[in-house]
């Protein structure tokens, strides 16, 4: 059974070893998005939300280093 833990913008900085500015900056540029929001409207996101924006980093950053011949 997947694990229903649902994580804020800070633990998930924490998780990712990132500032919660760095995070929003990502879900900005479309890298990631919480998938739910608790009942103070707050984004809340889970594991695979986490992972989900990890790879998408990490594949912009494998672009980025293609584009510029590295």
């Amino acid at each position: 059974m997947p694990d229903d833990r649902l994580y804020s913008i800070t633990e998930v900085a924490e998780k990712l070893g990132v500032s919660p500015a760095t995070i929003a900056t990502w879900i900005r540029l479309g890298l990631g998005a919480a998938s739910h929001q608790d009942a103070l409207g707050r984004n809340r996101w889970t594991d695979e939300d986490i992972e989900t924006m990890r790879r998408r980093f990490q594949e912009r950053q494998a672009r980025k280093r293609t584009t510029r011949g590295e």
